[in-house]
């Protein structure tokens, strides 16, 4: 009898135990601040500028203080500080709740701070355990702090979710490459290639477009914050900033973007405007529906000869209405022409890259490995400062086909 009281209470020790437990895991989810993103800024003085941006759990007010900035649904806190760790600290103690980096989409770094070096930084947020290697690694060309303070969604309600649709444009346009954090610091501590990141900025609106590299007049010659749209002012991210070792060293419009994606075979489809090989005032838009690429390297006297085999499938989806009847010789006229574009798009890509960047963004470094009899010698031969002396060949095939409806009926 007394066996069984004993169980009972026992039981119900257990079971109490249980519920204050859960009442302790509901009290410590509503003490932490789920951070959206990080900037990283440098000061005047050399100190670090770290910005928060929180979301705003839902119901909740936005701080008036003067020390933050709001967006729709999340709120910007600042901190000058020596490291990382300190600044999330710093903030801890003002906010009176724990920052949590588990939700964290976006780290940003601003292109002062990318030239001095990021490496550490790099290495510290790898560390950490609440960090997803899965975040994206975006270069700032403007302010860290002002960046995040300008990501205000547009067709997201969650700027979380508003920086995970910024990021895919990899996929929908090329213009960009969808650069994680687990990517870029495999690539920083790797010897086959270097590493780069997606290039943002803040867009003012009426803009009338840039002139990063490419001087035809085309539609895929941009650069983040420079695109002729007239819209609000907000962010965008269209390019890639390029890194040798873990500094910055140069950057890439979309074109250029688009060229690293097919060298890479990382290219799911883009659409190219192409001026015509019949009006030079007229373009024509070209959409790559599938691209491969298939790269040999041969180091020939210690010097690297790269070839690179490309076969793209695209098809016509505009262009003058002067060409409504299009027969084989037209086809033909523009496969060539469309040819002859893509291999000098792609030809000025990997020579800015080796003698103007001097940095192996295309990592054909896993290419040439196979030269060398023993890592040992693979080493030895430094193929990051060697790459600056490379030479290139690049010869495509282009199958083209016009609108379906065009050139069937």
């Amino acid at each position: 009898m007394k066996a069984r009281k004993f169980l009972i209470i026992l039981i119900i020790i257990v079971l109490l135990s249980m519920t204050l437990m859960g009442l302790d895991s509901i009290n410590a989810v509503d003490n932490l601040a789920y951070v959206v993103s990080i900037g990283f800024d440098i000061k005047d003085n050399g100190k670090l500028e770290l910005s928060f941006q929180i979301a705003i759990p839902s119901g909740g007010s936005e701080s008036s203080s003067s020390s933050s900035s709001q967006s729709s649904d999340s709120i910007i806190n600042s901190v000058e500080c020596n490291s990382l760790e300190s600044g999330i600290n710093l903030v801890n103690s003002y906010l009176g709740k724990q920052l949590n980096l588990s939700h964290c989409k976006a780290i940003v770094f601003s292109e002062e701070i990318a030239t001095k070096g990021i490496g550490e930084y790099v290495y510290t947020l790898m560390n950490n355990i609440e960090i997803r290697p899965t975040c994206n690694v975006i270069i700032s060309r403007c302010d860290a702090k002002y960046f995040l303070d300008n990501s205000k969604p547009m067709l997201e309600q969650l700027s979380s979710k508003y920086y995970e649709v910024s990021s895919t444009a990899e996929r929908s346009t090329g213009y960009t490459t969808d650069t994680t954090l687990q990517e870029f610091f495999s690539s920083m501590t790797d010897t086959f290639g270097e590493c780069y990141a997606i290039l943002g900025s803040v867009n003012n609106g009426n803009n009338s477009g840039g002139d990063a590299g490419i001087s035809n007049g085309s539609d895929n010659s941009n650069i983040a914050p420079e695109t002729p749209i007239d819209t609000q002012k907000n962010i965008e991210t269209l390019g890639i900033a390029v890194f040798k070792d873990d500094k910055l060293v140069g950057e890439l419009n979309g074109l250029e973007s688009i060229s690293l994606l097919i060298l890479r075979n990382h290219l799911k489809n883009a659409t190219l405007n192409i001026p015509s090989p019949f009006e030079s005032t007229n373009f024509i838009d070209l959409y790559i529906e599938k691209s491969k690429c298939e790269t040999y390297v041969d180091v020939i006297n210690g010097t690297p000869y790269i070839q690179s085999k490309l076969e793209i499938s695209t098809r016509i989806i505009s262009m003058s209405d002067d060409y409504k009847n299009l027969d084989k010789s037209t086809i033909d006229i523009i496969e060539e022409y469309a040819k002859n574009y893509i291999e000098s798009f792609i030809y000025d890509f990997v020579y800015k890259t080796s003698k103007e960047l001097k940095s192996d963004i295309a990592c054909f470094g896993k290419y040439a490995v196979s030269d060398f009899s023993t890592w040992q010698d693979w080493q030895d031969y430094n193929w990051l400062n060697n790459y600056q002396n490379a030479f290139f060949n690049i010869d495509a095939t282009i199958n083209l086909k016009s609108r379906y409806l065009i050139v069937d009926t």
